[in-house]
């Protein structure tokens, strides 16, 4: 399990650092915090759809985890630097996919709590 936590944060590493660099050779500076918070929140997404089709509790908490962690720092940090418009795009951006993330646990909560059911038994 240490190894798929180590893995997908060198991605979302990679993938952040690589963000950063295309929007500096756009000149397009300012919008890096728009840009990250969005990207982690879709990332956050995508591991999450892993973790349910891989059936991995430590995916899906770890994914949270990292929607969570996007969150506190679109309170604490995004909302003193972004404009009225970028601040709505992130809101709205993120809500939607806290919607979705929302209604894959529903559709699936049999699949997820059978597996954490198993995982009990065996220990």
């Amino acid at each position: 399990m240490t190894f798929y936590g180590i893995f997908h944060i060198t991605i979302l590493c990679i993938l952040s650092s690589e963000l950063i660099h295309w929007l500096d050779l756009a000149s397009n500076a300012e919008s890096d915090k728009l840009g990250l918070s969005i990207l982690w929140g879709t990332y956050a997404l995508f591991v999450i759809i892993l973790g349910i089709w891989k059936k991995n509790k430590y995916l899906r908490i770890g994914a949270i985890g990292l929607f969570g962690i996007t969150l506190i720092k679109l309170f604490l940090y995004d909302i003193a630097y972004l404009t009225t418009i970028a601040k709505t795009i992130v809101f709205v951006s993120l809500g939607v996919l806290l919607l979705i993330i929302s209604f894959l646990y529903n559709k699936y909560k049999g699949k997820i709590f059978e597996e954490d059911a198993i995982e009990e038994e065996t220990v």
